[in-house]
């Protein structure tokens, strides 16, 4: 229509430079138009607005409803599970005023765990946090039940909430989150099978969604696995290919790891006396670079040769030392720390122990030395990891507080009141928010003490206090959560 796109210039270049007129009116409009020009009083800005509402309203007027015939929305089914108390919604709501993602899923995984689904008016809110939050996905799914994937249809958003119960069902239709997490189940429980299905459902897949499935082979993996990882080698991904050379970095005894293990074996060796001696030259065979090995140093002190050999200790298993020099692990760990030529390689066995998650060794390594080593702490049993890190806390405080929040188990009170401490010391670094990150590692049982911890930084005090009675609050919903569930009302 020639007269909207007429009025529309006129509100770009101004009434100043285009005033309104009436000669792409539309007959009907002209007698109308006229008098509004010809009226006194009026300015043109006036003039143009009157007109311009006049052309929109005719325009409206003559628009058409769209035709079609209403849809019949499909029925949701009904649920197979219960849902959850009075008592637990409660807490839910309290939660969720909290604005606690930690909180939150610790909700969800009770409600989960409990094999109880939310009632519908909750729904809509889950799906959102779950939408912001990937973490919440599965765990939401799981709680929604079949009315959150029923509603997941309606909006591209909460997508990811396909309801699978058993681990079978996941795999075959959730989403690929959710086909992950059953693929690292069923590697636990039988990682030959697990590694056959994957196997079948290979040739239907999108190379992106092959790198991410194939990452649950570090479960459980195996020499049994070597023979088709070495298979993918050829495929055309990129990203495939990376994610099979880094699982054949993980199977000792594979093609790779023996050749990594024989340039090693002829480099590093020990004389008659005990005495370790590390070839200044090396000549490792070409196919081993093709798995990511870097030839050049990238340290003016550090020789291509030493480097070569740092890569691949850190990738050989930590017993082959044993076989090698002939003596105990606890003896190896003595050689690496005081022979000269073991000791630039020390913390390439250290990553060694880590990249092969070797729990046993990493507890006989961290009670034959005094230094603190991070990649370790995870492979500690639970009470060991509380030891080792009080023992290191004040040396290594930056590194132990970017680990404490990502620890699995709850902490000690010991622990719990010293990283609670630190907070009140920096109060600006670990904020309310950080802070309330940690509810769900902290134990209800230090929210007592949380009074008798103040910061010796006069400035800090008022802001610590805020923070400390916020942290109380948070510990309050999370007793409600647990009661809630614990009593199955």
């Amino acid at each position: 229509m020639q007269s909207w796109n007429d009025i529309i210039n006129t509100a770009l270049l101004g009434t100043a430079k285009k005033a309104a007129d009436t000669d792409s009116l539309p007959a009907a409009l002209q007698a109308a138009a006229s008098e509004v020009l010809a009226a006194s009083g009026m300015d043109r800005e006036d003039q143009f607005l009157q007109i311009a509402s006049l052309v929109f309203n005719y325009r409206q007027s003559g628009s058409q409803p769209t035709a079609g015939s209403p849809d019949t929305l499909p029925v949701c089914e009904p649920e197979t599970k219960k849902y959850c108390s009075p008592t637990a919604l409660q807490a839910l709501q309290h939660t969720l005023d909290s604005d606690n993602t930690p909180l939150l899923t610790l909700w969800l995984e009770c409600c989960a765990g409990g094999h109880q689904v939310l009632p519908p008016e909750y729904l809509p809110r889950i799906l959102e946090n779950a939408s912001r939050h990937k973490t919440l996905r599965n765990l939401a799914a799981t709680c929604c039940g079949r009315r959150g994937e029923w509603l997941a249809q309606y909006n591209r958003e909460w997508n990811f909430s396909v309801v699978a119960d058993t681990k079978e069902e996941r795999w075959q239709h959730g989403t690929t989150a959710q086909r992950l997490e059953a693929l690292i189940r069923m590697r636990e429980e039988n990682p030959a099978e697990a590694r056959t299905l994957l196997q079948e459902a290979w040739s239907k897949e999108s190379a992106a969604v092959k790198g991410e499935l194939l990452g649950a082979l570090a479960t459980k993996i195996s020499l049994e696995d070597a023979v088709w990882l070495e298979s993918l080698l050829t495929e055309k991904s990129k990203q495939v290919k990376e994610a099979a050379w880094r699982l054949l970095k993980k199977i000792p005894g594979s093609n790779l790891h023996e050749q990594y293990q024989q340039v090693l074996e002829t480099a590093i060796r020990a004389d008659d006396n005990g005495k370790v001696t590390v070839a200044a030259d090396i000549q490792p065979p070409e196919e081993i670079f093709k798995s990511g090995i870097e030839k050049l140093s990238n340290h003016a002190r550090v020789s291509d040769a030493e480097h070569i050999l740092s890569q691949l200790v850190a990738l050989v298993h930590p017993r082959i030392w044993e076989q090698h020099f002939n003596c105990s692990f606890e003896e190896v760990v003595s050689l690496f720390h005081h022979q000269t030529a073991l000791k630039p390689f020390l913390p390439s066995l250290v990553e060694a122990i880590s990249w092969f998650d070797d729990s046993s060794r990493a507890l006989a390594f961290v009670q034959h030395t005094n230094t603190f080593h991070m990649a370790l702490l995870p492979l500690l049993p639970a009470d060991q990891q509380d030891t080792y890190i009080l023992q290191h806390f004040d040396a290594h405080s930056n590194l132990v507080m970017n680990y404490v929040g990502q620890m699995k188990q709850v902490w000690s009170e010991e622990l719990a009141l010293k990283v609670l401490q630190y907070c009140a010391g920096n109060p600006y670094t670990y904020s309310q928010r950080t802070v309330g990150d940690f509810v769900t590692l902290v134990p209800v049982s230090v929210k007592s003490a949380l009074e008798s911890i103040t910061s010796s930084n006069e400035n800090y005090q008022t802001y610590w206090k805020s923070i400390s009675l916020h942290l109380v609050g948070l510990l309050q919903i999370k007793t409600f959560i647990l009661q809630s569930f614990s009593k199955n009302i």
